[in-house]
């Protein structure tokens, strides 16, 4: 899959999909000006009389200069509406995806629970998105949900959320989860989630008009039920019923049109996240078995939480449970969903469950022993095992179209190069990084200085700042991280984020604090960890709402030359010690940016933290193909000199991430045989 198009397809699709939606909003206030002034003639029948005594008729009444003023201010009055509950559920959802889980009533999983499918699950998520590049994402669970069903949510990749029903880590095996949270991870990745959670938003808003319908057709009865034998009294009561049935008919209808569009849209997307999370597990049985499990099942995926509806396109299957497409479903018919993945099933569900129940008892004894055997060929195959995974000087050779291409496109490889990632970290100190308490030590040891003097001064800074304990155990995280090879920073980083989103917003304010006082006392920060950094607290932030998600501002590189010109500088001089051949490798660079190439200027690499962050806060807001662009420039600034050594694709990684494009963790198809 091609993340870059994934994700301006996205941005097409909802761009689309508003269009539509004006559509719905333009006919919602033509069908709210007729219920009105057919409700005005009913309260005042004299008018209507008049017009056709006086030669004239009802259309042309309905259609007269005098009802103009009439016409602008419904139209005004239902954009409104519209707008302000758009406005407000968006608002309830600015959090992003923990706003979407809370919506539903789920409960987030802690790393510590003992609970043995809570613990599966979330390994799982923690190797999917180690080996995608994505920060680890919380996971929610909906406890009185026993249908097999899981959704994405979230504005982007930093503020993403999975959610899993108890059915669905309690019914489906290992196989089966992992196809289930790569389908949810594809939706991460191909930028759905920012189409779907303003989906919501929009569909809220037309929904008010038959909210408003309700409430006046309510007090229309009340008055009824109280008023006097007058006409005129009557006829206000009349006209206010007809109003507000009115209302609530044309809001319904809308509202019937615009789910119409989110389920059409839906239906596409799902196929698209089937294909991409066979393409990740190269295991189409997976995700094909979670299907045929939900055929099978009692509950199928039925999911019952009052506020589900609202969010029914982002499930992984139909949430109403129906195996049977209908006009209003967000998803495809379950069997030629299955089909398209399995051509040759037959339907048969309960033949699928007599194969997986005898398939079980024997998978679950050889697990351990078939990925052992695979991780084991993936590392003849790639030379990446045991001793040679760790020097740190060991050279591989770089192609920048295979490394885009591997952005936001994971594959089995990288998942299995993942669990091996994590073999080669203590399970203490893996267990520190999903503790809030020492995930936040181990940031602040990154920091630390090796001179004694300077390292002295941080560690008091620490003291005053947060207390004795953190100061502790900031200098015990230090010990341990001393022994942790380079290469596994990103990945252990990738493990914190998902950690320090556990952190309240006063929390999180006095962390970033902390952080920033221990980077001035340091005096110098490596280009590696400043990315690193950057892309921990702005993540954290925007999972916590503290920042807001970034808008795409710029679909050309004309406005971000200096920007470009500095970041460039800063790779070229990085890996390259001489000034004559850094400036080369810039220039190789900048020649594949058509658009503004030549007119860039090598800057000599020197960078201050705060310039580079705002430069870094403007690219992250091009669009992908912009983003594609640049990246591959830093390709191939990168390797100008032919070779790339871990740290310098350790440093293309962390720039990627900060851009919001993932990059798995195996970005060469061989290994050179030199180092």
């Amino acid at each position: 899959m091609d993340f870059f198009a994934s994700q301006d397809l996205a941005r097409r699709n909802t761009r689309k999909l508003i269009f539509l939606l004006v559509l719905t909003v333009i006919a919602l206030t033509l069908s709210v000006y007729a219920v009105v002034v057919i409700s005005f003639g009913l309260a005042q029948p004299q008018r209507v009389v008049v017009a056709e005594d006086t030669g004239g008729d009802v259309a042309r009444w309905f259609w007269s200069a005098d009802n103009a003023l009439l016409m602008l201010g419904i139209a005004s009055l239902v954009i409104c509406v519209v707008s302000i509950g758009s406005l407000m559920k968006m608002s309830e959802l600015r959090k992003g995806g923990s706003s979407v889980a809370d919506l539903l009533g789920g409960r987030r999983l802690v790393p510590g629970t003992k609970d043995l499918a809570e613990r599966r699950i979330l390994n799982i998520v923690e190797e999917i998105s180690l080996a995608s590049g994505v920060p680890v994402p919380p996971v929610y669970v909906l406890d009185n949900e026993p249908g097999i069903n899981a959704f994405a949510a979230g504005h982007t990749i930093d503020d993403a959320v999975i959610g899993v029903n108890r059915g669905t880590i309690e019914k489906l095996n290992r196989d089966e989860l992992q196809g289930v949270i790569a389908h949810e991870f594809s939706h991460i990745l191909n930028g759905d989630m920012r189409m779907s959670v303003r989906m919501i938003g929009l569909l809220h808003g037309i929904q008010a008009i038959a909210l408003i319908g309700i409430y006046l057709f309510r007090t229309a009865s009340h008055m009824s039920q109280r008023r006097s034998g007058n006409d005129k009294s009557g006829n206000a009561g009349l006209a206010l019923l007809a109003l507000g049935g009115g209302l609530f008919l044309v809001g319904s209808i809308g509202l019937f049109f615009a789910r119409l569009i989110k389920a059409s849209v839906s239906r596409q997307r799902e196929y698209l996240a089937d294909a991409s999370a066979v393409q990740f597990t190269r295991s189409p049985e997976g995700i094909s078995g979670a299907l045929k499990m939900i055929g099978a099942d009692t509950y199928g995926s039925e999911v019952k939480a009052p506020q589900a509806e609202t969010i029914s396109h982002m499930f992984f299957a139909n949430m109403q449970g129906s195996l049977t497409q209908n006009l209003l479903a967000t998803h495809p018919p379950l069997i030629p969903r299955i089909q398209r993945i399995e051509p040759r099933f037959s339907g048969q569900f309960a033949d699928y469950m007599q194969t997986r129940a005898k398939a079980t008892i024997i998978g679950e004894r050889e697990q351990s022993k078939k990925s052992t055997d695979k991780a084991a060929g993936f590392g003849k195959r790639f030379g990446m095992f045991a001793k040679q995974i760790d020097q740190i000087g060991w050279q591989m050779p770089l192609d920048p179209a295979l490394m885009i291409a591997a952005i936001g496109s994971p594959t089995d490889d990288d998942m299995v190069y993942s669990q091996m990632l994590l073999g080669h970290v203590p399970d203490a100190f893996l267990n520190d990084c999903r503790e809030l308490f020492s995930a936040r030590c181990i940031v602040f040891a990154s920091l630390l200085d090796n001179r004694d003097e300077v390292r002295q001064r941080q560690l008091k800074l620490l003291l005053n700042l947060e207390k004795l304990p953190t100061m502790e155990e900031t200098k015990q995280q230090a010990l341990h991280l001393s022994n942790i090879a380079a290469r596994y920073r990103l990945p252990i980083f990738e493990i914190i984020q998902g950690t320090l989103v556990g952190m309240s917003a006063e929390q999180f304010d006095r962390f970033r604090g902390t952080v920033k006082e221990l980077v001035v006392a340091d005096h110098q920060i490596s280009l590696f960890e400043f990315f690193l950094l950057h892309h921990l607290l702005i993540h954290v932030a925007r999972h916590l709402g503290v920042e807001q998600p970034y808008q795409v501002r710029f679909e050309n590189m004309n406005a971000l030359t200096a920007e470009i010109e500095l970041l460039l500088s800063i790779v070229a001089k990085q890996g390259h010690a001489d000034a004559t051949a850094a400036e080369q490798a810039f220039s190789e660079g900048a020649k594949s940016l058509a658009d503004i190439g030549k007119g860039l200027k090598f800057t000599g690499g020197n960078w201050d933290y705060n310039l580079l962050e705002q430069a870094m806060r403007k690219l992250v807001q091009c669009a992908p193909q912009v983003k594609k662009g640049i990246l591959s420039a830093i390709g191939l600034t990168v390797i100008h000199d032919g070779q790339i050594t871990i740290e310098e694709a350790e440093l293309f990684r962390a720039i990627s991430e900060s851009l919001d494009c993932p990059v798995p963790p195996i970005i060469a198809s061989e290994p050179s045989s030199a180092g």
